[in-house]
């Protein structure tokens, strides 16, 4: 059997291959991404076949190298078969035997040929008409559901900027209905009983859409706009009833702050939000049993919580438009309804509800999970000698909201919307209301001064008529609340029972703190160095009400006692220690959960004197690194965007931890008594009210005091965590579709500690 012309025609066609159009095509591969600003277009491409990765180790060298790369290899190889002339094996002789040089030749050249032609037409999709590419790529992301390392949505994302910033029209069908079912898909799989966290990458590219829009005038994507500003796609569009997560209200506030100056991307928000109070937060009616007792109370309670929260919300947006002076957005708000006679779902109807709400914000230490102005940050008020106008606006709103009640007309006979509050039954309540009054008055004078804002709302004769009745409204509150309080017992002097009490339950707390992080304490002597990184723990002081620590007020604080030291091991121990690894790390690798170990082993090599300190580990990362178990140190850290981090360091790289005598002049000063010598703890619980307390009084505002029932309580210590200067610790991170953190680095990328 003969092959003739076959080294001729295949050589030929390599040649062309490798020679003329590889260099032509690697030139165009190394464009991609760039017309459409892409940066994860090309992570994209690279997963392609054939341009798809293979990774090989041998021995100590490991890499990776793509499927055509690796078959170009191997028809040059496959030349050297023609060079050689060998003899048969085993005596072999046919056609096939004494030709089977060729017809390798043939066989990878023919496989070359049809993966450059496959080659070939990703190449021009990837370089081609932004409509079909991105149609290409939403197919894909739906095909792959979406798996975490994918970075389809991130690309899909940059076609979402892209076609804002060119007004490319035909790119926005295609965007709508990828995101309509990437959210829609994400809460039909949703468990109803936790609230709902979309994916980081799906925040983020509502609150860039709402970053660009604002400065870009779109005249051709306005359903684009409309479902991102309106934040159609995070509360949802199928009427489901589904709890709004943290994580959520945070991203709808950066969007808020971002669109608050723009009317019209507010109305658009606003009727998204009124309709979704009626159709997705509906009020549950108690049901009854036989012997008429609630059998739903769980989901009553559940949904008055989500309420509250929602409402809150709403409330701290009014304030920032107040502040923002956005005037004319006030009004339509005030003004927009759905329904006829007007129902307003977003604003109170009762001044029980105005009171309540205005207790609620202008208390500073109310219980919340964070202050509200870390909660809610406005433009310009986020550093410390500003940060409680937040407060202040949020108050202000609520007073403007009082206002406004006086302007609704009654259309059923059990309306009354000026009717006094109903009152709250604890005297801790009722305190607080009193104290809170004065406050009302100042904010709502200021309202009242405002031509501007009460000409633009149509407030003006509103207020003209009603100006005495303001007065005596807020005097007859008063009136009724100290009469319902009896205030004079909140005279009495501190309790020595609960005084010890406080003591004693702080050092419990501040200790078992503090024991937690034993195991990461190094255990050598420390000479103190000049160039030592020394981070600091320290206590705090508040001021609570005075009736947490006197007798027979009617109020039972359930933690008087605690609150203040659980804070302090919260928000300062357990949050700064861990965090304190982040700022003595000496270098940072982004891994994930498949090559973690690997990372892990390239670190360590055979060193036995070292560690992994793990912070906040999830159970899958304590599955995956199940091996390194006897060198883990895991600890726990109240900072909740810390997860999954990991420290790996030698033993005599641990931090020091050292407890320090404060100076004696700040204890004689501030009257600190030492409650615990281990630990250098001491205390305070000063009666502000009392004459020897003067001085201290004098460093705190009038609105700081209110009705001087105050007692300024204090827990102070001087915690060191000591490095070394000389320190090698490497911080490990692992990629989540939940958090952006980077581009992921490479095994080869990792130097082993010294």
């Amino acid at each position: 059997m003969a092959f003739s012309n076959i080294v001729e025609i295949c050589v030929a066609i390599d040649i062309a291959i490798l020679g003329i159009a590889y260099p032509i095509i690697i030139d165009k591969i190394s464009g991609i991404g760039e017309k459409f600003s892409s940066n994860y277009l090309s992570n994209i491409f690279n997963s392609e076949f054939p341009q798809r990765p293979i990774k090989y180790k041998w021995r100590k060298y490991s890499g990776e190298i793509s499927i055509f790369k690796l078959i170009l290899y191997c028809t040059i190889i496959s030349f050297l078969l023609l060079i050689f002339d060998a003899e048969p094996w085993f005596g072999w002789d046919n056609g096939f035997i004494n030709n089977s040089a060729n017809l390798i030749v043939l066989l990878i050249t023919i496989v070359l040929t049809v993966c450059f032609f496959q080659w070939l037409d990703i190449v021009v999709k990837y370089n081609g008409k932004a409509t079909s590419l991105l149609q290409y790529l939403t197919t894909r992301y739906h095909a792959s559901e979406a798996t975490q390392d994918d970075y389809n949505l991130k690309t899909i994302n940059e076609f979402a900027i892209y076609a804002i910033n060119q007004q490319d029209e035909h790119l926005q069908e295609t965007l709508l209905e990828f995101y309509y079912l990437a959210f829609s898909n994400i809460r039909q799989k949703h468990d109803r009983t936790k609230p709902l966290v979309y994916p980081y990458d799906l925040y983020e590219i509502v609150y860039r859409l709402c970053y660009k829009l604002v400065d870009t005038d779109n005249k051709n994507l306005l359903a684009l706009e409309h479902r991102a500003v309106s934040a159609t796609w995070l509360l949802g569009e199928d009427f489901e009833e589904i709890e709004i997560s943290e994580e959520t209200y945070e991203w709808l506030w950066r969007i808020m702050y971002a669109i608050s100056d723009k009317e019209k991307f507010i109305r658009m928000y606003w009727s998204t939000a009124h309709q979704y109070t009626d159709m997705q937060m509906p009020y549950i009616m108690a049901e009854h049993n036989d012997k008429f007792e609630i059998i739903n109370q769980v989901a009553i309670d559940k949904r008055q919580r989500e309420k509250k929260r929602y409402f809150e919300f709403h409330f701290a947006l009014g304030g920032l438009l107040l502040y923002r002076e956005q005037y004319s957005t006030l009004k339509y708000i005030f003004t927009y309804t759905q329904s006829q006679p007007p129902r307003y779902a977003l604003l109170p109807e009762s001044m029980t509800q105005i009171f309540a709400w205005f207790e609620s914000f202008s208390n500073e230490f109310k219980s919340r999970r964070e202050p509200l102005d870390r909660r809610y940050s406005f433009p310009e008020l986020d550093n410390l000698g500003t940060r409680r106008q937040v407060n202040f606006w949020m108050c202000s709103y609520m007073t403007l909201l009082f206002v406004r009640l006086y302007s609704l007309n009654q259309h059923y006979t059990y309306q009354n919307f000026t009717a006094q509050p109903n009152l709250p039954d604890s005297i801790a309540e009722l305190r607080d209301w009193l104290q809170a009054v004065p406050f009302f008055e100042s904010c709502l004078k200021r309202i009242l001064e405002n031509e501007k804002l009460l000409k633009i709302l149509g407030f003006e004769k509103v207020v003209e008529e009603h100006q005495a009745d303001f007065s005596k409204y807020i005097e007859d509150l008063k009136a009724r609340l100290i009469e319902k309080s009896g205030t004079q017992k909140l005279n009495a002097a501190l309790s020595a029972e609960k005084l010890q009490k406080f003591k004693d339950s702080s050092i419990a707390i501040i200790k078992e703190a503090f024991s937690k992080y034993e195991s990461i304490k190094n255990l050598g002597e420390y000479t103190e160095q000049e160039n030592d990184l020394k981070l600091t723990v320290t206590g705090q002081t508040i001021l609570t009400g005075k009736n947490s620590f006197i007798e027979d007020t009617g109020v039972h604080h359930l933690n008087f006692d605690t609150i203040l030291a659980e804070s302090i091991a919260s928000h300062s121990i357990r949050k700064y220690i861990p965090n304190s690894f982040l700022v003595a790390k000496s270098r940072r690798y982004l891994l994930n959960q498949e090559n973690i170990n690997d990372g892990i082993q390239k670190l360590i090599g055979n060193k036995k004197d070292v560690v992994i300190v793990a912070v906040n580990l999830s159970y899958d990362t304590k599955a995956t690194l199940e091996k390194y178990k006897s060198q883990i140190i895991e600890i726990k850290g109240s900072e909740y965007r810390i997860q999954d981090c990991l420290f790996v360091l030698k033993k005599s790289d641990l931090p020091f931890i050292i407890h320090r005598e404060l100076d004696a002049k700040v204890v004689a000063d501030e009257k600190f008594e030492l409650i615990d010598n281990n630990l250098k703890l001491y205390s305070a619980i000063l009666d502000l009210s009392l004459a020897e307390n003067t001085s201290i009084r004098e460093k705190y505002t009038k609105e700081d005091l209110e009705d001087e029932l105050k007692v300024q309580t204090t827990l102070a210590f001087l915690t060191l965590i000591v490095y070394k200067n000389k320190r090698e610790i490497v911080q490990l991170n692992i990629a989540s579709q939940y958090k952006e953190q980077g581009i992921q680095n490479k095994i080869e990328e990792i130097e082993p500690l010294s």
